[in-house]
């Protein structure tokens, strides 16, 4: 008869036969470390690399396209070199059934028109890629992305401090010229080499009067910026029980520096609804996270109707009134994803651009893989599951930046560090001495696992 093991993970560490040699553990802690610094780079890289590329095009040599499609691949074939090793069986066969999904929904796209997007297909890959990556990561949630903000703040400082050095250095204006195909004579301000919406006519609405730039830091335009703020943000509200009152005053800070350098309102509104509602999202079950974007969709209509908005305007409620019509006025073909054009109407619009660029299909399959498939083992993985949903819905309703590599790592990075984790753990993997002596237990021929502690 199999005997049962005690659920205590201390209790097998206390029991010598189980002990690790001490030059074994130290070794493995090392291997450790050295595998999380290199998914710290890659993370930052993914974040920051438009910037990096930024600064070769302004001061070497001309960045075409296909060189940042170029750094894509690297950094997703990256994610998946360096985190598949790492995950349990089950969720291996988890991302290739939704890999296989959207596989075959786009071959079937393709048949039907002979048409495809690489485009869309990298949309679709991020979130595997970068939850594989998390799945990895045995670090610090809190002081990785700490030390990041701090990085983000101070390139701020020096581009709000230092306008024209920036736009001298990283020019934004020419790298989105030369890389996105966007037109010089588009900007308003000629004489800025700033991001389109880093400078634009009227006052600001924080430090109005002073003429200041929105900083775009490391993510080389403003929006980014905003998006990066509300993940901050996210972050706090799970992990500020962890941090200290020195850390949590310092991040705070930080915290209230980026919405005025980014002059994110619609950032800051954004993350005032994630702390109003934060114990509302950290008590729902997260099997209900799949209803947000649907009630989201349904509260703008209502907003819409209310305040009478009846056509599109470059303003937060402009562009709330574009999603509503845009859902109302598309085809059965663009609902299907059947019209490749039509995304592209709809940069304003991240709602309608993610039915027409993936179908409507694959939306309702996100929407339930993410709500039942990705299970979240600790109250603060499903808060911060929640948080994500309320943030993508209400990102969605005005942009689809949430899209972009440089912003959606940053969440699914982190939602893989937690589905990830053992039932018990905070934001940490189990210390290396602990892992051992569990893995050695369950290695026993006549015991029985509990699981991870």
């Amino acid at each position: 008869m199999a005997r049962r093991l005690r659920t205590d993970p201390m209790s097998a560490v206390t029991d010598p036969s189980l002990l690790p040699r001490a030059a074994d553990v130290e070794q493995a802690q090392a291997d450790h470390r050295g595998r999380d610094l290199l998914i710290e780079l890659l993370l930052l890289f993914a974040v920051g690399y438009n910037f990096l590329l930024a600064i070769v095009n302004a001061q070497f040599f001309t960045v075409s396209p296909a060189l940042t499609y170029v750094a894509e691949l690297v950094i997703y074939a990256g994610c998946f070199g360096l985190g598949i090793w790492t995950l349990q069986r089950e969720k291996i066969v988890a991302l290739l059934v939704g890999i296989g999904l959207i596989g075959a929904i786009m071959l079937l796209r393709y048949v039907l028109e002979w048409r495809v997007d690489a485009k869309f297909i990298r949309d679709a890959i991020i979130p595997f890629a970068f939850l594989v990556l998390g799945a990895a990561y045995g670090g610090s949630l809190p002081r990785l992305f700490l030390r990041m903000t701090v990085i983000v703040a101070l390139v701020a400082v020096v581009e709000l401090v230092a306008p024209n050095l920036y736009g001298d250095v990283v020019n934004p204006k020419s790298y989105y010229v030369n890389t996105r195909g966007l037109d010089a004579g588009g900007f308003w301000n000629q004489d800025s080499n700033l991001f389109v919406s880093a400078t634009r006519p009227g006052e600001r609405n924080f430090l109005a009067g002073s003429n200041l730039p929105r900083a775009s830091s490391i993510f080389v335009e403003p929006v980014t910026t905003g998006n990066y703020l509300v993940f901050f943000c996210a972050i706090l509200l799970v992990f500020w029980r962890s941090m200290g009152p020195k850390r949590i005053i310092f991040s705070v800070g930080l915290l209230l520096f980026l919405i005025v350098a980014s002059d994110g309102r619609l950032a800051a509104g954004t993350s005032l609804l994630l702390i109003l509602g934060a114990p509302f999202l950290r008590k729902l079950d997260q099997r209900f996270s799949f209803l947000m974007l649907p009630l989201v969709i349904v509260g703008a209509a209502a907003m819409v109707w209310l305040m009478r908005v009846n056509a599109y305007e470059d303003t937060t409620m402009g562009r709330v009134y574009l999603t509503v019509h845009a859902l109302q006025e598309m085809t059965a073909e663009a609902w299907l994803g059947l019209d490749f054009d039509v995304p592209y109407l709809y940069a304003d619009s991240g709602v309608a651009y993610f039915i027409a660029s993936q179908s409507i299909m694959i939306v309702g399959a996100f929407l339930l893989a993410f709500a039942f498939g990705l299970e979240m083992p600790t109250e603060d993985g499903q808060a911060f599951k929640n948080f994500f949903m309320l943030a993508f819905a209400l990102g969605l309703l005005v942009s689809n930046s949430l899209f972009s590599v440089k912003s959606a790592a940053l969440w699914w990075f982190v939602l893989g560090v937690m589905w990830q984790l053992p039932k018990g753990q905070w934001f940490s993997h189990v210390p290396a001495l602990e892992a051992w002596a569990v893995n050695r237990r369950t290695a026993e021929p006549d015991g029985v696992s509990t699981g991870a502690p």
